[in-house]
């Protein structure tokens, strides 16, 4: 039998990536994971049997590979996900998005008998559609990325969480050539790429070494394509009523809005996150003509 006091005092010990605070919570993390030891069991000192390889886990921790990825998975909204380093992982900030569409789509839907849509563009893990699935079972949920390997981990993850997810490989940028028949959506949401080139001095290691850079960074010189092209599709592809939700570049928060007030949405709004800080853009489109 082993101390589990002991264990948390020498893997604490051996990570040295990290400042002591965050390094903790990373082993409650891992003890919790591998042995299904939780931090009452650690303080009281429960014993264990179960052999580890601890030292090829602390390797990867202080090269700062993301903990996630090295578990394999993460929790967003209360829900497992499968994560791996062709999807980013979920934030706690994105939960709130997620919150958001689903306090406001009650408002939305129309007397209309047809089953409502709802799309995620550039879905990543799936966290966001997986989640609205089943948070809102009545709407037919659609997911579209450019990566077939986030494809494949979305695809995984609707498994997981026995979701209804249609994903398709859509490159939203060039959805003009597509030859896909696009349906009209109620909802589209989306968390895009939109850190430019010159913030990368101010992330950290964990995230700009392991992350997908594809689904990070835009160019400096276009910071809000994303946002320009969604809101293109959204107006030839919502419904009346429709609603756009997108999580956004903290310091653009202005701009970003206005890209959709000059496509003719109305209610535009930025929303701030739970720390106070600009997070998201919702907007209607009211069409001229309703479908």
């Amino acid at each position: 039998m082993q101390s589990s006091k002991n264990l948390f005092d020498n893997l604490l010990q051996q990570i040295t990536a990290y400042e002591t605070q965050e390094a903790k919570e990373i082993v409650f993390w891992l003890l919790e994971f591998y042995l299904g030891l939780k931090k009452i069991d650690i303080i009281s000192d429960k014993s264990f049997e179960k052999v580890i390889d601890w030292n090829s886990i602390v390797e990867r921790l202080n090269t700062q590979e993301p903990i996630q990825y090295i578990l394999g998975e993460t929790e967003f909204y209360g829900r497992r996900f499968f994560v791996n380093d062709s999807v980013l992982i979920p934030r706690p900030e994105t939960e709130e998005l997620v919150k958001f569409v689903v306090d406001k789509q009650q408002n939305l839907l129309s007397e209309s008998n047809n089953t409502p849509k709802l799309l995620d563009i550039g879905t990543g893990s799936g966290c966001i559609a997986i989640s609205l699935a089943k948070e809102l079972p009545n709407y037919q949920v659609s997911a579209y990325d450019i990566s077939e390997r986030a494809l494949e981990t979305a695809t995984k993850n609707a498994e997981l969480n026995q979701a209804n997810v249609d994903f398709q490989k859509v490159d939203i940028l060039s959805y003009k050539t597509s030859t896909i028949e696009f349906p009209k959506f109620n909802i589209i949401v989306s968390n895009p790429p939109y850190v430019t080139r010159q913030e990368i001095r101010q992330m950290r290691e964990n995230v700009l070494d392991f992350e997908p850079h594809l689904a990070l960074f835009v160019e400096d010189t276009d910071p809000l394509i994303f946002y320009e092209v969604i809101a293109d599709f959204a107006c030839e592809n919502l419904t009346n009523n429709g609603l756009v939700a997108v999580e956004i570049n903290e310091t653009l928060g202005t701009e970003t809005a206005e890209v959709f007030l000059k496509k003719g949405f109305s209610e535009v709004e930025i929303i701030k996150d739970i720390h106070q800080k600009d997070r998201f853009v919702s907007a209607i489109l009211h069409k001229k003509e309703a479908e």
